[in-house]
């Protein structure tokens, strides 16, 4: 599986991926080049499997701090608890690493595998809330979570 830089030619690829996870499409935008964030995919036998971007926020909103967070991270059903997440994110974790010694990610209580992985490399709990960044759960009584990792 190779990991790289994500292209606003891989549009297509992640869109197939997305429509496969029910997930929204992302934009060409998400996958432009930026020097605030980035975004990756992952590719296996050439196909994009994955997608993963992160997000730089310059102010504090509530109490979400200002900073890096990780975005949104997307794989194939059938790649899946095969490291492909986990890879996307070690490497947006790197890309952070070369520029903050802090970064942020926020999840769906219900989430338990997203929460699982980021636990394991070192995020901690911040505080649970019903909306994070104008982001509220998918169900209408489970909350938010605010974890944080630190170099």
């Amino acid at each position: 599986m190779e990991i790289r830089q994500a292209r606003v030619d891989d549009l297509a690829d992640v869109a197939v991926v997305c429509d496969a996870s029910a997930r929204a499409r992302w934009t060409e935008r998400m996958l432009s080049p930026n020097e605030d964030r980035v975004a990756l995919v992952a590719v296996t036998g050439g196909v994009v499997v994955g997608a993963a971007k992160t997000h730089f926020h310059g102010e504090p909103d509530g109490e979400a701090p200002a900073g890096h967070y990780l975005g949104g991270l997307v794989v194939a059903p059938g790649f899946r608890r095969r490291g492909v997440g986990s890879s996307l994110t070690i490497a947006r974790l790197d890309w952070i690493w070369a520029r903050a010694g802090r970064v942020c990610y926020f999840t769906d209580e219900t989430n338990v595998a997203s929460i699982r992985m980021h636990e394991a490399l070192g995020f901690r709990l911040l505080g649970r809330f019903p909306q994070i960044r104008g982001v509220t759960a998918d169900e209408p009584d489970a909350a938010m979570l605010l974890f944080e990792a630190v170099r």
